[in-house]
């Protein structure tokens, strides 16, 4: 076996902190780990095994606040969906505040995480941990367990390595240790071709998948499972029948230095069946179903289903395949609520999304019929079917929108109050029964930085119950069986259109959000638009769906031809709100009223 000097790696795994519940009820996580801890030592112990497992979990993402801040990935502040005050590039919000204006360049450091230099150190932690694990018989680590350490380290390194193939595409694939100590040369590894990479992460998933559990008890809760591995190989292969990565002509010259194409230039339409396929495996275990509640009429309640299955734990919630295995930050919650209620509100959802949410008839807004009404406000209380209560002061059960709001939000689908804090909607989680004001001098709003400049707030995954420093326990979702629902009916479009089950379970998914079924007789594209349009509603703020969407469509440029834009936050009257929009070219820094 080969000997590797890891003095000062070893003490700084020594002190990760455990991300799973398993780990964070144990002792050892409070003790100094000995300043001579060779690594021997570390694997001929029990405990310190598991800390060192903890550590080469600490790479999983809380894909609430570590998708959205600076200091994370900022996969939220890249797309059409979030807008920030320019006034937070003091607070070290520069150089996402350069991508939102179009100014970032590519000499500028890369917002936030590492993620490549991230993925290395990890991977190379689990290699370590591969190599060195062992049965320790007097400490209770039998080779029972060993076996399902191992079988978790293998699960994350491909889940690593999956997150890098989105995010860069070809990479260098290391699946065995290298020696620190080898020349430079040696350590230089070429870039290992895309298609091969997808092919090494479908047979990793796909083994694991017949080897790790089902699921867990609830002390267990967060560790890899089939579905996860089944689930994550399904995205992936999404990815790789998507255009950015299936025959793009764009990328013909991106080859290594011997030659070799990091890209195929052949359009194949059988990585789209392969994708219908694996997304269907997901969709048909017994495990998940979508999360929804019930009205004492057995119909489904869509406000309260979309608004809770972000805020139920992951035992009692059967659509989560993998989440966050650890409490997900709160300054998720500071960022994006009121600054009366005690927090900071400064990031906005923009005019762009708010517009891409249907009408309860299930129509766009600008659709022929919808009923939409840009101007004035509403003269009538409206009432759905649901168990909500946050619509009013009162907390009247089903009032959602009370007279005198905005016409414009006004009978907008269920996933729009979900979602959305508009100026004027009452605060579900404030105790003086106030509504939001977004006005400038408004309690919420301008001229303080702590305002959303667009004029919304984000209200996904945000708790009623939150209180300034109270932030109740929610899971932060990785992948849920509601994407692969939408995975499957598009990539079942692309190389079989008119199938029946497309049509099935888009529809699914909009019946739990409380819309009709869409019309019937839709050619390939206007199917294929139907089903850009309910990922972009669905996937609102998660996970930074929309951003790897687009990205993945090529679709980008088209999407930021139009300016992100808001409403007129300036105001200091109501009227004065709705008359002219905040506005800021993605493609060229362009701020103005």
């Amino acid at each position: 076996m080969k000997k590797y000097t890891y003095k000062k790696y070893i003490q700084t795994m020594m002190l990760a902190v455990a991300v799973i519940p398993f780990f964070s009820s144990c002792d050892y996580l409070d003790k100094e780990p000995d300043d001579m801890l060779t690594i021997d030592a570390v694997f001929d112990n029990a405990d310190y095994t598991k800390q060192w497992l903890a550590g080469v979990y600490n790479l999983v993402p809380d894909p609430l606040w570590e998708y959205m801040n600076f200091a994370g990935y900022g996969y939220y502040m890249m797309s059409d969906e979030t807008q920030m005050a320019s006034s937070l590039g003091q607070f070290g919000w520069g150089n996402l505040m350069n991508v939102q204006q179009g100014s970032w360049t590519p000499t500028q450091i890369i917002p936030g995480k590492n993620l490549w230099k991230e993925t290395y150190q990890k991977v190379r932690s689990g290699l370590i941990f591969l190599e060195r694990v062992k049965e320790i018989p007097d400490q209770r680590q039998t080779v029972e367990l060993v076996e399902r350490y191992k079988n978790e380290v293998r699960f994350l390194i491909a889940y690593y390595y999956s997150r890098m193939l989105e995010v860069y595409g070809p990479f260098p694939l290391i699946t065995s240790l290298m020696d620190v100590n080898d020349s430079g040369e040696v350590l230089k590894k070429e870039r290992t071709p895309y298609d091969e990479i997808v092919n090494y992460l479908d047979n990793e998933f796909m083994e694991l998948s017949k080897i790790l559990p089902s699921s867990y008890d609830n002390v267990n809760i967060g560790r890899p499972t089939s579905g996860a591995c089944l689930a994550l190989r399904a995205r992936m292969l999404m990815f790789a029948a998507s255009p950015l990565f299936n025959g793009n002509e764009d990328f013909k010259d991106v080859v290594n230095k011997d030659g070799t194409p990091l890209f195929s230039q052949s359009k194949d339409n059988k990585k789209w069946e392969k994708a219908a396929v694996a997304a269907k495996l997901v969709i048909d275990l017994p495990e998940y179903d979508l999360y929804k509640e019930y009205l004492e009429d057995g119909s489904i309640d869509a406000l309260m289903s979309c608004t809770n299955l972000y805020l139920t734990t992951t035992e009692q919630n059967p659509e989560i395949i993998m989440a966050f295995p650890g409490k997900t930050s709160s300054l998720y919650e500071y960022h994006l609520m009121p600054r009366k209620s005690g927090f900071a509100g400064c990031i906005s959802a923009t005019q762009n999304i708010v517009d891409a949410f249907f009408m309860k008839n299930g129509l766009s807004i600008d659709e022929l019929g919808s009923g939409y009404v840009e101007e004035g406000f509403s003269t009538e209380d409206t009432y759905y079917p649901t168990k909500y209560t946050y619509g009013s002061a009162d907390k009247k059960e089903g009032l959602v929108t009370p007279k005198g709001t905005y016409n414009m939000y006004v009978n907008r689908e269920p996933r729009f109050y979900a979602n959305i804090r508009f100026h004027g909607k009452y605060c579900s989680f404030d105790d003086d029964k106030r509504q939001h004001n977004f006005l400038n001098g408004g309690q919420d709003g301008k001229p303080s930085h702590d305002s959303p400049i667009a004029g919304y707030q984000i209200n996904k995954a945000i708790h009623p119950a939150t209180r300034s420093g109270s932030y109740p326990y929610k899971p932060g979702i990785i992948v849920r069986l509601g994407e692969m629902y939408l995975n499957y009916a598009e990539a079942l479009n692309e190389y079989n259109p008119g199938h029946t089950d497309i049509t099935k379970y888009v529809n699914l998914i909009r019946e739990r959000a409380g819309l009709p079924a869409l019309k019937s007789g839709l050619s390939q594209s206007e199917m294929r638009e139907a089903i850009h349009h309910e990922r972009r509603v669905e996937f609102a703020f998660e996970g930074g769906m929309r951003y790897m969407d687009i990205r993945r469509w090529k679709e980008a440029e088209k999407v930021f031809e139009t300016p992100i834009s808001g409403m007129n936050t300036d105001a200091k009257t109501n009227n004065d709100f709705l008359s002219s929009t905040y506005k800021c070219n993605f493609l060229g820094a362009d701020n103005k009223q």
